[in-house]
């Protein structure tokens, strides 16, 4: 498989360079000392920061872009299709085009030891575990994350040397088989992107195919609850390391939340490791934990330091993350999009102890919406209250599918349909009530309504000092 030469003189441009893995990456070259540039539908905070970096960032993705900068690569995140503009300019003029993946695993290449996390929940926040492990290990080490961890202020670190790189390995349209780890970490597996995959089966398939790019000498780590992992792993003839929350070779006892937040014995095999308190909110997280401990573990951390680092991770941006309280209740935003994320948020809602649960819906994307539509209708029929926002396209259009945001709304008796986020905010102010929770849902531009009422609500506050 072909990969990106670092090496090649001249500039780099970054088609969607505003998305969170492609801003990081933008970023790891300008360290490099390569010259970046690139182009985004919508200017965003991401692409703010990169222009004061001095990134040249064009908003709007026209064959002019390309005609102005004549870079040497073109780098395209997966939402930029062939036929974008600014792809087809670079066809014509014979300027080489390369995935985001293939630029996050020529730059992997150059590390002795890499640790990737894959699976389809959960991915951000176990890689993210893990980073907060390394750095409380004091060791030099690099990190590529999914999304911005709040140790780190940003979604990325860098270290001095190319000792080690834990980075975030996503299965969308197979990304993840340009990638080579010595510890390769599969969380889970449940039917998302089957626009491409098709079936099911052929999306365990793809994991098999992912757990050959394991290192000789590696360590493949799975999930030994989860019963699609169990499939996938059937027949690999290399290491294997297994978790669970009570199953696996690591796994946890004396489980108890405090306040939502997981605290447990960590073990491997009948090794007690240490006791782990999460600073964290959901079952699901101490999941995350140990998977996180497993792959910490095998790589040579100390005990001592897995379970402070774990201790001490503080979360992620957008991953249920609390932004202000209006009228007692508390506005919050996770980057879930899929109806088994979904759960696992109001799960921890609950755990929590919130009186009601209000869901801020986006779908995301038409593929999935359609094909999923059934499972989130059930999921969201068991919160108190649900509005539904359009459709987030991203890469797509509808002439496939056909579907509208207000085909989930017919299904849904306690729903309703927002058009803007305005209209979202003023139906917030509206139904918000003491021990309430709204949570902003989908990996769209969702967390925008959140931020909104945030500012909002601050200027009511502000006006009633007045």
């Amino acid at each position: 498989m072909f990969f990106l030469d670092l090496d090649l003189p001249g500039k780099i441009y970054l088609a969607g360079i505003g998305g969170s893995s492609m801003s990081s990456l933008a970023k790891i070259l300008l360290n490099r000392g390569r010259e970046v540039c690139g182009s985004d539908m919508q200017s965003s905070e991401a692409t703010d920061d990169l222009i004061r970096r001095g990134v040249k960032v064009y908003i709007g993705q026209k064959a002019e872009n390309i005609a102005a900068e004549m870079p040497a690569a073109i780098v395209k995140s997966e939402a930029v299709s062939q036929t974008n503009p600014e792809i087809v300019e670079a066809d014509k003029r014979g300027i080489p085009v390369f995935r985001r993946a293939e630029l996050l695993g020529a730059l992997l290449d150059g590390y002795k030891k890499t640790i990737g996390v894959a699976g389809t929940h959960g991915k951000t926040t176990t890689s993210s575990m893990i980073t907060s492990v390394f750095l409380a290990s004091g060791t030099d080490f690099s990190s590529i994350l999914g999304g911005h961890m709040k140790q780190l202020g940003d979604g990325y670190t860098i270290g001095k040397t190319d000792s080690v790189c834990v980075f975030e390995s996503c299965e969308y349209k197979e990304s993840y088989l340009y990638f080579k780890s010595d510890i390769s970490v599969i969380l889970n597996i449940a039917p998302d992107h089957m626009e491409y995959f098709g079936t099911f089966d052929n999306l365990i398939n793809s994991f098999r195919k992912y757990l050959k790019n394991t290192k000789p000498g590696g360590y493949v780590v799975y999930n030994a609850e989860d019963e699609a992992s169990i499939e996938m792993i059937k027949g690999y003839a290399g290491n294997t390391a297994s978790f669970g929350l009570e199953n696996g070779r690591f796994h946890a006892k004396n489980v108890s939340l405090e306040k939502g937040c997981g605290v447990f014995d960590l073990y491997d095999g009948e090794k007690l490791l240490g006791n782990v308190r999460l600073a964290i909110p959901g079952k699901h997280n101490i999941k995350n934990a140990v998977a996180a401990a497993a792959a910490c573990t095998l790589y040579g951390l100390d005990v001592d330091t897995v379970v402070r680092g774990l201790s001490e991770y503080s979360g992620d941006e957008r991953r249920f993350e609390y932004h202000c309280v209006v009228n007692g209740a508390v506005i919050a935003d996770d980057y879930g999009h899929h109806p088994d994320a979904y759960k696992v948020t109001f799960d921890t809602a609950r755990a929590v102890g919130f009186r009601r649960i209000i869901a801020i819906h986006q779908p995301h994307t038409f593929s999935r919406t359609k094909i999923l539509m059934k499972e989130f209708a059930q999921v969201l029929s068991t919160v108190d209250h649900v509005i539904v926002a359009p459709i987030y396209a991203a890469r797509e259009t509808n002439d496939l599918y056909n579907v509208s945001a207000l085909d989930l709304v017919k299904l849904l008796p306690n729903a309703e349909y927002c058009e803007t986020f305005e209209d979202i905010a003023n139906r917030v102010f509206e139904l918000a009530q003491e021990g309430d929770i709204f949570i902003t849902l989908g990996c769209g531009d969702i967390y925008k309504a959140a931020k909104l009422i945030t500012r909002l609500n601050a200027e009511r506050n502000e006006n009633e000092k007045d």
